[in-house]
Protein backbone atom coordinates (compact mmCIF):
# COMPACT_ATOMS: atom_id res chain seq x y z
CA UNK A 1 0.00 0.00 0.00
CA UNK A 2 1.51 3.53 -0.79
CA UNK A 3 1.08 5.70 1.92
CA UNK A 4 0.74 9.74 1.36
CA UNK A 5 4.04 10.06 2.95
CA UNK A 6 5.62 7.52 0.64
CA UNK A 7 4.18 9.07 -2.45
CA UNK A 8 6.70 10.52 -4.96
CA UNK A 9 5.96 13.81 -7.16
CA UNK A 10 2.92 12.31 -10.55
CA UNK A 11 3.23 14.04 -14.06
CA UNK A 12 -0.28 15.08 -15.17
CA UNK A 13 -0.68 14.00 -19.20
CA UNK A 14 0.32 17.32 -20.42
CA UNK A 15 3.84 17.07 -18.16
CA UNK A 16 4.74 13.45 -19.14
CA UNK A 17 4.31 14.39 -22.69
CA UNK A 18 6.23 17.23 -22.80
CA UNK A 19 9.15 15.39 -21.10
CA UNK A 20 8.49 13.17 -23.73
CA UNK A 21 8.79 15.47 -26.54
CA UNK A 22 5.48 14.50 -27.20
CA UNK A 23 1.79 15.89 -27.83
CA UNK A 24 -0.99 14.89 -25.13
CA UNK A 25 -3.20 13.32 -27.70
CA UNK A 26 -0.38 11.26 -28.80
CA UNK A 27 0.78 10.05 -25.49
CA UNK A 28 -2.94 9.15 -24.72
CA UNK A 29 -3.55 7.65 -28.05
CA UNK A 30 -0.35 5.28 -26.93
CA UNK A 31 -2.16 4.83 -24.04
CA UNK A 32 -5.26 3.60 -25.13
CA UNK A 33 -3.37 1.22 -27.41
CA UNK A 34 -1.39 -0.61 -24.76
CA UNK A 35 1.78 1.07 -25.57
CA UNK A 36 3.73 3.99 -24.16
CA UNK A 37 4.93 3.99 -20.06
CA UNK A 38 3.76 2.87 -17.19
CA UNK A 39 0.49 4.80 -15.56
CA UNK A 40 -1.20 5.29 -12.37
CA UNK A 41 -5.61 5.96 -13.68
CA UNK A 42 -7.59 7.30 -10.42
CA UNK A 43 -11.22 8.12 -11.56
CA UNK A 44 -10.13 10.20 -14.52
CA UNK A 45 -7.11 11.51 -13.29
CA UNK A 46 -3.90 9.68 -15.57
CA UNK A 47 -0.65 10.50 -13.77
CA UNK A 48 2.82 9.36 -14.84
CA UNK A 49 6.11 8.09 -12.46
CA UNK A 50 8.53 10.59 -13.81
CA UNK A 51 10.95 6.95 -13.13
CA UNK A 52 8.70 5.44 -14.98
CA UNK A 53 9.21 7.75 -17.82
CA UNK A 54 12.39 7.49 -17.86
CA UNK A 55 12.87 4.08 -17.83
CA UNK A 56 10.32 3.97 -20.97
CA UNK A 57 12.82 6.38 -22.50
CA UNK A 58 15.69 4.07 -21.64
CA UNK A 59 14.32 1.44 -23.40
CA UNK A 60 13.76 3.12 -26.18
CA UNK A 61 17.87 4.24 -26.63
CA UNK A 62 19.73 3.15 -29.77
CA UNK A 63 23.67 3.18 -29.60
CA UNK A 64 24.59 3.13 -33.27
CA UNK A 65 26.86 0.57 -34.72
CA UNK A 66 29.79 2.51 -35.17
CA UNK A 67 29.80 3.48 -31.53
CA UNK A 68 31.40 1.54 -29.07
CA UNK A 69 28.84 0.38 -26.71
CA UNK A 70 29.84 1.57 -23.22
Amino acid sequence: MLLAQDARPQLTETKAAERLGLKPGTLKRMRNLGRGPAFFKVSRAVRYDPTDIDAYLGRRRVVPANEERA
